[in-house]
């Protein structure tokens, strides 16, 4: 297959089973270090791979070119990743929402914390105890929703992708294809 599509749906289902995978046997749910480093590996392997089996058939390309060649790959694995993590947060594992919420909330249970979570921003110097934790409350409910997992996530693989596709066109055209 030519397809990006074909790339996009192979790593990017490697990663979702790896993730299922993790979540079955309840290891590290709650640290995404480890997923969001193998998720940014799987792209940038997905782009190489399929824009390096693409500038050995052309004979003649640009920069532009290859990178829109990587977004061809990047931008599937982009919607199916970033779909994959909304429905992950919201249906499958909704309880990591909750349990970073409520380690927040946990973190504002002493006026000292308050004191210098108002230390810390000057907009907060005129409020009180319990304004400042319905602020953060209110804040923590939208940073650890669903909907704002898939638009983060929507626009850092699209940039991250985007990037990525240009230094591996410039690094194959420098070392790998040279003239």
């Amino acid at each position: 297959m030519k397809s990006g599509w074909f790339y996009a749906l192979v790593f990017s289902s490697l990663w979702i089973t790896i993730k299922m995978i993790a979540f079955a046997v309840q290891w590290n749910l709650d640290d995404i270090q480890y997923f969001v480093l193998l998720n940014m590996a799987l792209l940038t392997a997905s782009i190489a791979l399929f824009m390096y089996r693409q500038k050995r058939l052309q004979t003649e390309s640009n920069v532009l070119s290859d990178t829109k060649i990587g977004l061809k790959v990047g931008l599937p694995y982009t919607l199916i990743i970033s779909f994959f993590l909304f429905f992950y947060y919201r249906d499958i594992y909704p309880e990591f929402n909750v349990n970073k919420r409520a380690a927040i909330e946990q973190n504002m249970d002493t006026p000292e914390k308050i004191a210098k979570i108002r230390k810390a921003n000057n907009a907060l110097e005129n409020k009180t105890d319990k304004e400042i934790i319905e602020l953060a409350r209110k804040n923590n409910e939208l940073m650890f929703s669903p909907n704002f997992t898939l638009s983060i996530s929507l626009l850092a693989l699209l940039v991250y992708s985007t990037l990525n596709s240009l230094l591996i066109a410039v690094i194959y055209r420098k070392v790998v294809f040279r003239d």
